[in-house]
């Protein structure tokens, strides 16, 4: 019998469903081998989203730091680059040399803030939009086909563990826009 790539096939092999019914109560009977399982589910998955990124940037003559930049002056634009390098977890020395090849693209432009003039703030162009969306379509494609196989409601419980395993700096990072209105 050959292995299975259905997740319905081999979820009995991975989670004993008696212990997931959704008590915080339950928490206790996690194992440590569940926590493995978890981070190995995780890790393969971003891997899996990861390369398909990373084919196109490749065809795009960019790397990973490129598309963080990137996905942020498009999603995020006005925010500055030390909330970039807050979020990001970097230095600016880890950011300088692609952020100014963004720029040189065409893809990013970088201007002063009126709150603050010793501020930079990320904004995307026209151009760097387009390409943005040329990376993400490989990734939408794969979440479509999730959403397809396990639906709205199992994706929307998978934001809520995501929402929770991020830091609480991270959350307020993604409200802060919402704050805004």
């Amino acid at each position: 019998m050959g292995k299975s790539n259905n997740f319905s096939d081999v979820e009995a092999h991975l989670i004993d469903e008696r212990s997931w019914v959704g008590s915080k109560d339950q928490a206790r009977n996690i194992t440590r081998d569940d926590l493995f399982q978890t981070t190995e589910l995780m890790f393969l998955a971003h891997l899996c989203t990861i390369d398909d990124t990373d084919r196109q940037l490749k065809v795009n003559k960019l790397g990973r730091i490129h598309h963080r930049l990137l996905y942020i002056a498009v999603k995020k634009p006005g925010k500055t680059v030390g909330e970039v390098l807050s979020l990001l977890r970097v230095t600016n020395q880890n950011i300088h040399r692609p952020l100014g090849e963004l720029v040189d693209l065409g893809y990013v432009e970088q201007k002063t803030s009126a709150k603050d003039r010793r501020k930079r703030e990320l904004h995307a162009t026209k151009l760097g939009e387009e390409v943005f969306e040329d990376l993400m379509k490989l990734q939408f494609g794969r979440y479509r086909k999730v959403y397809k196989e396990v639906g709205k409601d199992s994706i929307r419980e998978f934001w809520r563990v995501l929402w929770h395993i991020m830091d609480e700096a991270d959350r307020d990072w993604l409200l802060q826009d919402l704050k805004e209105l």
